[in-house]
């Protein structure tokens, strides 16, 4: 049951257009009527059923908005590429990634709009290592931040170790699947923690963040190869505890042909016709949704699985199975030939995702309930909030916060 690692091309760039494009929707909203304010682009839903509580943050063509409750729109960032948005605990302050066309910086600004600062910089140079002719780069992407429950640290992933890993690997090639890391807020500056590592190009790992209810764990899609079958790659969703990289200087490592000790926990299982990736917490900590494709299939489907707790602390085959247990249970709640990116609803009575309608990606609203077993279903037909044309579309996964 244990992972396999398996060397082979990077894929990292397909991974990542993979995981980034966004998904189609079901329910005809026809009748909607969508308000443009301001001689905006962006429509609005204003008909009693798009009614939610709270306020959404989401980037649409690379900008970043705020919708509030009363669904007035406001753009917070222009003339920059705009990715990734997350929200502080308190609420006072976004986190997001800019990006630039040979690396990304990770930015703040005030949750009510404001001044960007760049508080952690990707930008580097490319030069040609002595007495070779081969040139290398030290810039760096950074993507997908997110905040820690007491909002002191900041998860994210990187390249940033690139170069680190050629020995451990044993190949000659720089590791440039992105790995989880994480650094203080008070010096984002800092070297960075590890706290997940990926696999040697495979795509590395993909929408991590911190678990609210057990602030050492955190949650992310990882992807391997079958070191049976090369062939195959693997698309997971894994449990971990970020603190085991720390704790045991030297036990981990990225993934390479030889097998690996791994802090990820399996939530989901190895196959290479199914894929499970985008979790994201319920606010109790208690579920994951996540995104399901598979290749039999032209649909993509929203699910909901239990999460275990107590896992974390012992990696390994029996950590697995106990991982695995709920996936056969989890309950679908949205189908259709593209749909992705879920968020949860603060109060946990609702789910965002993003859909395609209409010859463009906007956002969207289901409302959800679930029952004295734990089990989750859809209340009604979902609901478009945004009409994008088919000029420009969301993006990167939307933040509902309270309001």
């Amino acid at each position: 049951m244990k992972r396999y690692k398996k060397y082979g091309a990077l894929v990292l760039l397909m991974l990542l257009s993979f995981s980034l494009q966004s998904c189609l929707g079901i329910g005809d909203n026809k009748g909607d009527t969508f308000e443009h304010k301001d001689n905006s682009s962006i429509g609005i839903n204003k008909t009693a059923q798009a009614v939610f509580s709270g306020k959404f943050y989401f980037t649409i063509d690379r900008n970043l908005y705020m919708l509030d409750s009363q669904r007035n729109l406001k753009q917070l960032t222009k003339g920059m590429d705009v990715r990734d948005p997350s929200l502080s605990p308190d609420g006072k302050t976004l986190v997001f990634v800019i990006r630039h066309d040979n690396y990304s910086d990770l930015a703040t600004i005030p949750a009510g709009g404001g001044k960007v600062s760049i508080i952690r910089s990707g930008k580097g140079d490319y030069y040609k290592v002595p007495g070779t002719d081969i040139v290398k780069s030290n810039a760096n992407w950074i993507s997908q931040p997110s905040f820690s429950a007491d909002g002191k640290k900041v998860l994210f992933l990187s390249d940033s170790e690139k170069e680190d890993w050629y020995k451990e690997t044993g190949v000659d090639a720089p590791l440039l699947d992105p790995m989880v890391q994480t650094v203080l807020l008070s010096d984002p500056s800092a070297d960075p923690q590890d706290v997940a590592y990926g696999d040697f190009g495979a795509g590395g790992d993909r929408d991590p963040s911190f678990r609210p209810s057990t602030p050492n764990e955190i949650v992310y899609t990882h992807y391997t190869y079958n070191i049976k079958n090369p062939s195959d790659l693997f698309t997971q969703i894994y449990l971990a505890d970020s603190t085991l990289i720390a704790q045991y200087p030297g036990k981990y490592r990225p993934g390479s042909q030889k097998q690996q000790p791994d802090t990820g926990v399996a939530l989901t299982p190895e196959d290479k016709d199914t894929r499970n990736y985008q979790p994201a917490f319920s606010p109790d900590g208690k579920y994951i949704a996540y995104t399901r494709s598979t290749t039999n299939s032209n649909d993509m489907s929203i699910y909901v699985q239990k999460v275990p707790t107590g896992i974390t602390a012992t990696p390994g085959d029996e950590a697995d199975e106990k991982g695995l247990a709920s996936y056969k249970g989890a309950q679908l709640l949205v189908k259709g030939q593209y749909v992705c990116q879920p968020v949860w609803s603060p109060d946990g009575k609702s789910l965002a995702y993003i859909t395609y309608n209409n010859n463009a990606f906007d956002l969207w609203l289901a409302h959800v309930s679930v029952d004295s077993k734990g089990k989750y279903k859809l209340n009604g037909t979902p609901i478009q909030l945004t009409d994008t044309g088919n000029k420009i579309n969301a993006d990167s996964r939307p933040v509902w916060a309270k309001a």
